[in-house]
C-alpha cells in the first residue's frame, strides 16, 4: 500500500476573530441593563410587582400547598419559577451584569 498519495485532511481551520461579535453582545447587554434598571424604578412596574406578580406568586404557591394532582404541582412549580425570576429585577439585571463582566473579561484576553 502506497501512503504517498494521501493528503492531509486534518488541515487546522483559520482563527475567527471574536471579538468584534462579543463587543456587539457587550452593547446589546448593556442596552438591556440600562432598560432594566429604567424599568425597575418606575412607577408602572412597582404596581405590576404588586399587584399581579407578588399576588400571583402567592396564589401560586398556595395552590402548591395544597395540590394533589402531579402534573398540575409540576405546572405551578414551572410558574412560580418563571414569576420569581421576572418578578426579581434586581436579580434579572445581575445575571446580565454577570455576562457583561464574562465578555469584558474575554476582550481583555484574560
Amino acid at each position: 500500500m502506497n501512503n504517498a498519495q494521501i493528503e492531509n485532511t486534518l488541515s487546522e481551520e483559520p482563527e475567527v476573530d471574536v471579538k468584534p461579535m462579543l463587543r456587539a453582545r457587550q452593547e446589546k447587554i448593556a442596552q438591556i441593563i440600562e432598560a432594566i434598571d429604567h424599568l425597575a424604578q418606575s412607577d408602572y412596574w412597582k404596581l405590576l410587582e404588586k399587584e399581579v406578580f407578588q399576588g400571583e406568586l402567592e396564589s401560586s404557591v398556595n395552590q402548591l400547598c395544597t395540590e394533589k394532582d402531579d402534573k398540575k404541582i409540576f405546572t405551578l412549580q414551572g410558574k412560580i419559577e418563571v414569576l420569581r425570576k421576572y418578578a426579581d429585577f434586581k436579580g434579572f439585571s445581575e445575571a446580565y451584569r454577570l455576562e457583561l463582566k464574562k465578555i469584558g473579561e474575554r476582550l481583555k484576553g484574560r
